[in-house]
């Protein structure tokens, strides 16, 4: 195993046998060819973590598969598809794969093969597709200048939410380019992430997906094809149409929502032919390194900080893709053999769920007449809450033991003084209730007489001044197990209260001690 290189898959427009070639970054060795699968359209390259790599056929509906350490393509293994694709992209777990064919948006679970749905919001064709860096949503853009930001689950999985509305509507519809979106960017943090887009009307927008709104639009000189932003978000790189690429830097955006820039603030990479578009931009991992490739048959390598050319890649053909991966040499090697992750086609039309599609579960006994609702355990507390108090209490009287022996049991468990002297005071409250009721029952029985004034040299037996003590104990009894049955009806009350509270007010009644 060798040390980890960072590996630069390119694809070019030639008509020679080669779809995709890999080299590495730094020395520019050749690492692998994939051959056979004509030219790869532009946004059309895909991989599935380092096993295998996707090319959508720029002239035939086909999808070519190879594994990434061997030339030919897999034996056995064609996926055809509806027409020819425009965009492509895999969700980074490599399970759904979600095409742009014309104006449509088809969303297929690799796993299974099965068409999940067709999405037509897009008015004119599908330009480009990219999933958050989550697997979440997906964005895409269109000739039509929409820009449309999908959830995955919904896309995938439609629902009936009544009222005709449709829930496969995607989740934000951008319509602030004039012109035909060229290409986007999704930054790190998912649905929470910023988006980046560029178009033909020489605006890059940068949104904000978690509120779903226009934050910032930097206007050009020209006509913008391609867009990459560094891992911190911190500049944008942006590839022309008159073979430049323009720099910006978002800590020192504009306190404004349009903003053009003039021609002397620009920072320009400067080495294409003049007049070529910039049709794909990469960036390495540590950031240091700019890799461009257009219509003027090369790739070029900047260094970031000088803006200075690295090297010149001549290729045969214009570029349409290029993707920078950390790796080792050692995935390239024949003998490794390559999980298949997928299935061996994927269907054209859209399938009802197949019996097979689902997880075999083996249910256990104790779960075979249900789910169970777990049981309150009074035992378990948490100090400082009403509820550890209710709990308390109630699981002292359940046991017949005072406040003491309890806070012996529980002497590994450090409890707020605030609250054991709370505890205690509503524990002597009570025996003092029981103890009031148990007088008032004894005059009752005595009809306020001052009889035992003169029995008070008699000897006691089981009935002592007409009182039967036996009956004493069990009204004891029968008074401590209403006032159980009391608190447990006053303890469900407050943990409902509470977390209702809770829910509304997004706090709970009383804060939890701070824990050292």
């Amino acid at each position: 195993m060798g040390d980890a290189i960072e590996a630069l898959f390119i694809s070019t427009g030639s008509e020679d046998n080669t779809t995709c070639s890999v080299q590495d970054l730094r020395t520019g060795t050749d690492l692998m060819r994939y051959k056979g699968g004509g030219v790869a359209q532009h946004h059309g390259l895909a991989m599935i973590d380092l096993h295998y790599v996707f090319a959508a056929n720029s002239t035939k509906p086909l999808l070519h598969v190879w594994p990434i350490n061997k030339q030919e393509q897999m034996a056995g293994l064609r996926f055809v598809l509806p027409g020819k694709v425009n965009a492509l992209a895999l969700t980074p777990d490599g399970n759904f794969l979600v095409a742009g064919i014309q104006e449509n948006i088809y969303l297929w679970h690799m796993n299974s093969g099965r068409m999940l749905n067709t999405l037509s919001k897009h008015y004119q064709a599908v330009t480009c597709l990219r999933f958050t860096d989550n697997g979440e949503h997906f964005i895409s853009g269109g000739k039509d200048g929409a820009v449309l930001v999908w959830d995955l689950t919904f896309s995938a999985a439609p629902l009936d939410t009544g009222g005709g509305k449709d829930s496969t509507e995607p989740l934000y519809s951008f319509n602030d380019h004039g012109l035909a979106v060229t290409d986007l960017y999704s930054g790190i943090g998912g649905i929470r992430s910023y988006l980046y887009t560029v178009s033909l009307d020489r605006c890059c927008k940068v949104y904000d997906l978690c509120g779903g709104i226009l934050l910032l639009s930097v206007v050009f000189p020209v006509a913008l094809h391609s867009v990459i932003v560094n891992k911190m978000e911190t500049k944008v790189y942006v590839g022309s149409g008159d073979g430049k690429v323009f720099a910006f830097h978002m800590e020192k955006a504009p306190r404004m929502k349009e903003y053009h820039l003039e021609e002397e603030e620009i920072q320009a990479f400067v080495g294409h032919t003049a007049g070529k578009a910039i049709t794909c931009l990469a960036i390495n991992m540590s950031a240091t390194s700019l890799v461009s490739g257009g219509e003027d048959n090369q790739v070029c390598v900047w260094d970031v900080d000088s803006r200075q050319l690295i090297k010149s890649l001549p290729l045969n053909g214009s570029v349409t893709n290029l993707r920078v991966r950390l790796l080792s040499p050692a995935v390239f090697l024949p003998e490794h053999k390559q999980p298949q992750l997928f299935a061996d086609s994927l269907k054209r039309m859209i399938t009802p769920r197949d019996v097979n599609d689902g997880v075999m579960l083996l249910i256990d006994q104790d779960y075979s007449k249900g789910r169970k609702t777990p049981e309150v355990d009074y035992t378990q507390s948490y100090p400082g809450t009403d509820e550890e108090i209710l709990r308390k209490l109630i699981a002292s009287m359940s046991a017949g033991k005072d406040v003491d022996e309890a806070d012996e049991a529980d002497s590994d468990v450090e409890e707020d003084e605030s609250v054991s002297d709370e505890a205690k005071s509503d524990v002597e409250e009570t025996d003092k209730v029981s103890s009031e009721e148990f007088e008032a029952m004894s005059e009752d029985d005595d009809g306020g007489d001052d009889e035992d004034d003169d029995n008070d040299d008699m000897p006691q037996t089981s009935k002592t001044n007409g009182i039967d003590v036996q009956e004493l104990l069990a009204e004891n009894a029968r008074l401590k197990a209403e006032s159980k049955r009391m608190f447990d009806i006053m303890f469900r009350f407050v943990s409902n209260g509470a977390s209702v509270q809770a829910d509304a007010t997004g706090k709970s009644k009383r804060k939890r001690p701070h824990q050292k």
